[in-house]
């Protein structure tokens, strides 16, 4: 129990000391009130005069569900009996204390608790320990299997939906398919391919490069089946928006309409056509 201090008129002599003050404590098994009144009937009530407004703590070690425990009734059902409940003890773990604090409940941990508490934060330091008998012979070459986890990514990411307006779609090492619509302001990024069996109103990024060191990926694509009306396309960093695209002579009769649409990169320009034309050219490469 611990006990504020003040030294004169000022707060500057303010401390916390360690007091002897001890508590009477009533274990409660469960809970429910009226086990507590069964208590406090059997223990208290013969000998009230003796126990007359004194304070008490509530032991809940025992209790498992601290969602029941009605702290206001247990209050009144102290006083009823002559005593002042001044808290609960036996929350020994931290989770357990922060759930009495978050609904106002104070917290009257004995020593026993406290150190409890104090052992949980301290870190603790496993070690194994290996026996090996030297000397050890160890044949040429040596193979040491180590368990490694090694990731490896999809092969492809399908979205069977419709892109919402400002939704960013990522797909790192991966290509995309998306069945659905892709709206204004939506932005999907790919390290592959991006293939839209649907609209294209907003960003789309293929090939798109891991980080500043790299290029991305050249070969990646994207592919547009409905409507081709991009607010900006770019591939393996190459990219064009929808003004660029608008006030070029030789897109205008892609941009804004239905056309099954392919954009591919080459060497540093972007290339635009139908379907029909990029598997025809891909197969004289």
């Amino acid at each position: 129990m611990s006990d504020l201090v003040l030294s004169g008129s000022s707060l500057n002599g303010a401390n916390m000391n360690r007091t002897g003050y001890s508590f009477n404590t009533v274990t409660l098994p469960s809970g429910k009130l009226c086990d507590l009144k069964k208590i406090l009937e059997f223990k208290i009530a013969p000998y009230k005069e003796v126990y007359l407004n004194s304070p008490v703590v509530v032991d809940i070690s025992d209790v498992k569900d601290l969602q029941i425990i009605d702290y206001e009734g247990m209050t009144k059902l102290c006083r009823e009996y002559g005593l002042y409940l001044i808290g609960l003890s036996g929350a020994s773990t931290e989770e357990r204390v922060l759930e009495l604090a978050r609904r106002n409940i104070p917290v009257v941990n004995s020593t026993k608790f406290a150190r409890i508490r104090e052992e949980n934060f301290k870190p603790r330091v496993v070690t194994n320990t290996l026996e090996v008998k030297v000397p050890v012979h160890i044949p040429v070459p040596y193979e040491v299997k180590v368990p490694v986890e090694v990731k490896t990514p999809d092969p492809v990411m399908v979205i069977s939906r419709n892109i919402r307006a400002g939704e960013l779609i990522s797909a790192p090492d991966n290509s995309v398919v998306i069945f659905g619509t892709v709206a204004r302001t939506a932005k999907i990024v790919a390290s592959h391919n991006i293939i839209i069996l649907g609209d294209l109103l907003g960003e789309v990024y293929a090939g798109s490069p891991k980080n500043a060191q790299t290029e991305g990926y050249s070969k990646g694509f994207i592919y547009v089946s409905g409507m081709f009306m991009p607010t900006l396309v770019a591939v393996a960093g190459h990219y064009q928006t929808a003004d660029d695209i608008e006030n070029s002579p030789y897109l205008q009769s892609i941009y804004g309409v239905h056309g099954q649409v392919v954009v591919s990169l080459n060497g540093k320009t972007l290339n635009y056509c139908q379907a029909k034309d990029y598997q025809h050219n891909s197969s004289n490469n």
